[in-house]
């Protein structure tokens, strides 16, 4: 039932039940206070009837007094005398506010006390009877039944006194037993709404903290199987409630649910990836392995686990590896090594690790990545080089010459249509060479190897040497150079700068339409000299901006039906400008033309200074 209620609820059952126990306990305890009260007023009521009576019987005292002193010779006074004992008596007659169904122990003091005032009544009456009949006639009447008649009213009184005194006597004698047990009652509903108070709020307290505990350790035994390998197959009961606990308890299922689908699509991509992924302890001890550990090296996971690393690589890779490994930890950072692993069957296979530290879990986690191929494919690159330097070079450089040679000497003798096949010839040796030279510079590059004598160079005067080595070829295919347009100061080697701005303007050249233009211009920008190359040709798309510095790409328009050069040039550019650490990038648009652009740190100093 608990459980349909929300928090909100159940707090306000928490506090509203107690509060009425203790309301009615507030009414439990007026009961008896309202009684005491009204036997309080009671008493109070029968002392001012006793005060009354006591001052009644004095007044009848003096007025007897006064009476019998004077011998019955009242000497006129009589009138005044009587008016104030009248008074004194039915004004002060408390017992007409009595009711004697409240008060039954005063129903013969109330009696008497009418029959006082009714004979007191008389008395007067006939008093002023005989006054008004004159002096002589009251004094008769006083001086025989009259005083008879007063002496009656004083009995009267005397015995009313006398029976309020014993009511009140017994009132007092009882008072001590009203008291005890006034006091006994608010005792006990005290003790007992205090008992009840408490066994009322300790037993909701109870049921709601039990209700809610069982709930709880449901919710925690379901947060507690999150951790669980599948916890989406281990069966647990159902909340119905409706409260929050409930909705978080269904929460929880839905992440339990959707974890363990997270967990099966993981296990999935692990289990088939191409790359071993892995964690290592401390001491470099596998604690889990992926699946792919068992196609990659022949390992299967439980083989692996608790077995050192250093136990699976290569004796000269062991050491570097250790290394490498400890000083990623003691960085607490990400980082790579390659080593060589010995797999079950014995085939060793280059791999690079990919190694994140876990400073809290004391582990580290890894990416293996088998790249022995790649490492195939290096040795043939670099056998390749080596062939193309030392056995293609020098034949293409012998071709070359000897063509010149026979064409120059035998220019009478051979035919125009040999000639052209000759220059046809020589020109693809040219540009055969060219690729050559370009590989094996670019290699070099891209290796490190090319060392650069760095020095304070004017770019203007780069941009002139690169403008005059490509006049000819500008001029045979019908474009304008213009420029260079502004000077900046460079920190870089003179030789590679004019390279670099060689192979910007040939690309323009052979891009740029018959009788197209190209400028080149030079300025500072952000302590950069900035050298833009523009052309009129075709412009490259967006799609291919990025990919045209890579090796042998070229953009493709849609109006061009054939590769021009190498496409070795711009990626060449790339390296260089990578060594002098600045950057190259290219700004075009389809059918606009291009803008190739290159940012170098400034120098500065005189030209030619070497740094």
């Amino acid at each position: 039932m608990f459980s349909r209620l929300n928090a909100t609820q159940k707090g306000m059952i928490l506090v509203i039940v107690p509060v009425v126990f203790q309301l009615l306990f507030i009414a439990a305890i007026y009961l008896p206070l309202h009684k005491f009260s009204q036997t309080l007023d009671s008493m109070r009521s029968a002392k001012d009837l006793l005060f009354t009576l006591q001052a009644n019987e004095i007044e009848l005292t003096k007025v007897l007094a006064f009476i019998g002193g004077s011998g019955g010779n009242l000497q006129g006074k009589e009138a005044e005398l009587l008016e104030k004992l009248h008074q004194g008596l039915v004004g002060r007659s408390v017992w007409k506010d009595w009711d004697r169904s409240k008060n039954p122990e005063l129903a013969h003091a109330v009696e008497l006390g009418e029959k006082l005032e009714w004979d007191f009544e008389c008395f007067k009456r006939k008093g002023d009877e005989r006054w008004s009949h004159g002096l002589r006639a009251f004094q008769s009447w006083m001086g025989g039944a009259g005083i008879q008649q007063f002496f009656e009213a004083y009995s009267d009184q005397k015995e009313l006194t006398r029976t309020v005194l014993d009511i009140e006597r017994h009132a007092i004698a009882q008072q001590p037993e009203e008291l005890a047990s006034f006091k006994a009652t608010v005792l006990l509903i005290l003790w007992a709404g205090f008992a009840l108070s408490v066994f009322v709020s300790a037993g909701l307290a109870f049921l709601f903290s039990r209700e809610m505990s069982f709930r709880l350790s449901a919710v925690e035994r379901r947060a507690a199987l999150l951790a669980v390998e599948n916890p989406g197959t281990v069966p647990e009961p159902p909340d119905t409630g409706t409260d929050e606990i409930a909705e978080l308890y269904s929460a929880l299922v839905a992440a339990s649910v959707k974890l363990s689908e997270a967990r099966v699509r993981q296990a999935v991509v692990l289990d088939n990836s191409a790359d071993v992924i892995c964690s290592l302890d401390a001491r470099l001890k596998f604690s889990a392995v992926g699946a792919a550990s068992s196609k990659v090296w022949g390992y299967s996971p439980n083989e692996l686990l608790g077995q050192s690393l250093l136990n699976i690589v290569t004796g000269d890779t062991a050491g570097s590896t250790n290394s490498a490994f400890a000083v990623i930890r003691d960085a607490e950072s990400d980082g790579k090594l390659e080593n060589i692993v010995v797999c079950s069957n014995g085939a060793q296979k280059n791999s690079v690790w990919s190694v994140s530290w876990s400073a809290e879990r004391k582990q580290f986690f890894c990416v293996v990545h088998d790249v022995t191929e790649l490492r195939t494919i290096e040795k043939l690159k670099q056998h390749f080089l080596s062939v193309a330097s030392h056995d293609l070079r020098a034949p293409l450089t012998s071709v070359t010459l000897n063509i010149s040679i026979v064409t120059e000497a035998q220019a009478d003798q051979i035919t125009p249509q040999a000639k052209k096949e000759l220059d046809r010839v020589q020109s693809s040796a040219q540009r055969l060479s060219s690729l050559v030279n370009e590989l094996l510079e670019l290699d070099k590059l891209e290796a490190g190897k090319l060392g650069l004598e760095l020095g304070r160079v004017g770019v203007s005067d780069a941009c002139e040497a690169a403008k005059t080595l490509l006049f000819g070829l500008a001029r045979q295919s019908g474009v304008t150079l213009k420029g260079p347009i502004g000077d900046a100061l460079v920190r870089a080697e003179e030789k590679r700068l004019v390279q670099i701005v060689t192979n910007l303007l040939s690309n323009a050249i052979k891009f740029s339409p018959k009788n197209g233009t190209v400028t080149m211009s030079v300025e500072t920008q952000d302590g950069q000299a900035v050298i833009r190359v523009q052309d009129e040709g075709p412009g490259i798309s967006s799609s291919e901006a990025s990919l045209i510095f890579e090796k042998f790409s070229q953009a493709r328009s849609s109006t061009q039906t054939e590769y021009k050069g190498t496409g070795l040039g711009l990626a060449v550019v790339k390296a260089l400008v990578d060594s002098h650490g600045g950057s190259v990038g290219v700004d075009s648009e389809l059918g606009k033309g291009s803008t190739f652009w290159v940012k170098l740190p400034l120098a500065s100093g005189k030209p030619g200074e070497v740094t």
